[in-house]
């Protein structure tokens, strides 16, 4: 499978609204709640997650993940001075497993190193399969609280 990023564009905005009201419901465990109350709250999360990076990180790049040329997940990261930080990254849950976000991750990590960049970014702590891929890859925990660990590559 060929995965590549590309800048996002203005109509992957469909697509990125499925995507993170999918992540979300799943995060959550909203797929049972009753529809209005999911609705409301994954549509609050969802503004947040979608917005949220670009006015945390104003300097940041939001690119699409593709597999096969087809959208299949989005990354947006920010090259600080001193780090790449990576603030979203989300692969369509039909999708995981199958090396895509450590594919898109590689590129981005590739390129830090080619700048000697550290990569880091924080995780949720119960997403343990996230947690399982940023090891593999070569992260390692810095610091962190109850909620999160933060993390460095290399």
């Amino acid at each position: 499978m060929r995965v590549e990023l590309r800048p996002e564009a203005p109509d992957d905005d469909i697509f990125l609204r499925s995507l993170i009201s999918e992540a979300i419901t799943l995060e959550l465990g909203a797929q049972h709640w009753p529809e209005s109350l999911r609705e409301q709250i994954v549509g609050m999360q969802l503004g947040n997650r979608r917005m949220g990076p670009q006015t945390g990180f104003p300097q940041g790049q939001s690119w699409m993940i593709l597999a096969d040329g087809e959208c299949a997940g989005w990354i947006f990261y920010a090259a600080l001075e001193s780090d790449v930080h990576i603030v979203e990254i989300m692969v369509q849950p039909s999708k995981r497993g199958c090396g895509i976000g450590a594919a898109a991750l590689g590129q981005v990590l590739e390129r830090a190193g080619r700048e000697g960049r550290k990569v880091t970014l924080t995780v949720n702590v119960l997403n343990a399969g996230a947690i399982r891929l940023y090891e593999r890859l070569g992260f390692r925990r810095v610091d962190g609280n109850p909620v999160q660990h933060r993390m460095e590559w290399p």
